[in-house]
């Protein structure tokens, strides 16, 4: 029996050459599948499609903005190539294209998520001096309470003022790990605990010599301890501006609903008004708390609410004005508060959807107050005496500029335009007019030889779209 043995050199030329077959394999499969894949391809033309240059201009085009000789030669010029690539695409590549060239403008238009840098906090002018605001306040009360004079006169208000601007530096670590919003809660709860506060007292003062001295006091109790409160909630929570602004909407109004309501009773008794006060801002504040958690208001959102609800006290100043003139009862004091229940109400519905931005909200306020101060200008050109026209030519004024800004920026928001949703159909549809392009077509048409394909291209007058 012969034995034949193989050489270890022979065994590996023979593992060099089917190294080297393999690689040859690879490489004439890839470059027959690159050959069979053709030049044509449906990522290629819509790369085309998508050139930056040729979508500036066409978007110029659609828009309306002016379009230059040479750069419409371009456009002509480029869709006439885009027109033969796409003829020149085999039919899977067409259907590759159709089937995926959504997808693909989804991955250019997706934005990138760029995590937001969290900004520092910072005291801002306004901060020290609300804060030195109330300091001063809480001295005078303290004052009041001491029935000091002399030197207590001003020197208690003035070092309290500077004790409460003082606080970060008093107390750092209360003030740790705070925004915007913490203070704005803070703000929030003093404002409606000087109402609160007052108000308690007024129930305990009673008719009393000392009736206001005690309001007094407790207004500033109250409005520390709320503030406080507040404070370390907001902190803990974090709820949205918007919350925080439409539970001090409400905590405002319904201490107004209830005073107006006992001052239509005819009552002489502080204490009756104290309590009204009192009930009304209970019952606001939790009617706005369930405002806030059925729908997530935006502290624009919340800016508009407040200004609708001022007009409408404005509105039913100027009728209970009239009204009193014509005929007096007590009962008049009810109008104003009902209209800013109704403006209120009004507001909340109005702006569900539309997400006003803080600067939108701000900028309808501002300009509002603005559009007051004209119409009342207008009220004192024209000498009118009449208090229902001094007060209700300010407030038809404010209402028709918020009104203009708010459609202005409720279209900006919801991109309204001339597109609608049905939301609860889920109906989406657009409607557009580009008038102008029946003169590019007709360009086009001129354009056209037997040997192009101007003839085949036509930029639509109307476009209505309906996806359901």
């Amino acid at each position: 029996m012969i034995q034949q043995s193989t050489s270890p050199k022979n065994e590996m030329s023979s593992f060099r050459n089917l190294i080297i077959f393999s690689i040859l394999l690879m490489f004439f499969g890839f470059h027959h599948f690159a050959a069979a894949q053709g030049i044509y391809t449906a990522r290629g033309y819509w790369e085309e499609t998508n050139k930056v240059t040729y979508k500036t201009i066409k978007k110029k085009q659609v828009v309306g903005d002016p379009v230059t000789d040479e750069e419409m030669s371009y456009l002509l010029d480029f869709e006439d190539f885009l027109n033969s690539y796409y003829q020149k695409l085999s039919e899977n590549e067409r259907n590759l294209y159709e089937k995926m060239r959504n997808q693909w403008d989804r991955e250019v238009s997706q934005p990138t998520s760029v995590q937001p840098t969290p900004t520092e906090f910072e005291w801002r002018g306004i901060d020290r001096v609300i804060a030195t605001t109330y300091g001063i306040y809480y001295g005078a009360s303290l004052v009041s309470v001491l029935e000091l004079d002399n030197f207590g006169v001003l020197g208690i208000p003035l070092m309290t003022g500077g004790m409460w601007a003082l606080g970060p530096v008093i107390n750092p670590k209360k003030f740790d790990d705070i925004d915007r919003s913490v203070i704005r809660a803070n703000n929030a709860g003093r404002f409606l605990g000087l109402i609160y506060g007052g108000s308690l007292g007024l129930v305990i003062g009673g008719n009393t010599y000392n009736e206001g001295k005690t309001a007094f006091a407790f207004s500033t109790v109250g409005s520390i301890a709320l503030g406080e409160v507040a404070f370390q909630m907001q902190k803990r929570r974090r709820y949205s501006e918007g919350h925080i602004e439409v539970m001090r909407h409400h905590g405002v109004l319904g201490s107004f609903v209830g005073i107006s309501t006992i001052s239509a009773l005819n009552s002489d008794n502080g204490r009756i008004y104290g309590l009204g006060a009192l009930v009304g801002g209970a019952t606001g504040l939790a009617l706005g708390n369930i405002a806030s958690k059925k729908y997530p208001y935006s502290k624009g959102d919340g800016n508009y609410i407040t200004n609708m609800s001022i007009i409408g006290t404005g509105i039913g100043f100027a009728i209970a004005t009239q009204a009193t003139i014509d005929n007096y009862s007590s009962g008049v004091i009810l109008i104003p508060a009902a209209f800013s229940v109704i403006g209120t109400s009004i507001g909340q519905k109005t702006v569900k959807g539309v997400n006003l931005t803080n600067k939108q909200g701000s900028t309808i306020n501002y300009a509002s107050g603005g559009a007051a101060l004209v119409g009342l200008g207008v009220a004192a050109l024209a000498e009118s005496g009449s208090p229902a026209v001094i007060i209700g030519l300010p407030s038809g004024f404010a209402l028709i500029t918020q009104q203009i800004l708010f459609s202005k920026y409720k279209k900006e928001n919801m991109n309204f335009d001339l597109s609608g949703k049905n939301k609860e159909e889920s109906i989406n549809y657009s409607l557009k007019f580009n008038p102008e392009n029946y003169f590019v077509n007709q360009q086009l048409q001129a354009k056209a030889t037997i040997f192009s394909s101007y003839s085949q291209l036509s930029a639509p007058i109307v476009n209505f779209k309906l996806n359901f």
